[in-house]
């Protein structure tokens, strides 16, 4: 963003993220000032359960990912133990 020149303050950028999707993405852009949003399937079971089954589909390439997640969460923990 600020290679672009847009400061958090401009507010001329809102992100969404559907929940449980790159939140370590979403909440250091939150800390930093952007505005982010978190996007929630509701409804009953019959209507959410295509989005979700399709969500399912697109994010099974997550597995994979979760090894970095993990890693990313322990160097915070670190960083915020030892500073």
């Amino acid at each position: 963003m600020r290679s672009y020149g847009i400061l958090s303050e401009d507010r001329k950028v809102i992100l969404a993220q559907v929940y449980g999707m790159c939140d370590h993405i979403t909440y250091t852009l939150g800390q930093k000032g952007y505005p982010v949003y978190k996007s929630v399937a509701v409804g009953t079971i019959s209507e959410s359960l295509p989005y979700l089954s399709r969500r399912s589909h697109e994010n099974s390439s997550l597995i994979a990912n979760s090894r970095q997640e993990r890693q990313l969460l322990n160097s915070e923990l670190k960083y915020r133990i030892m500073g």
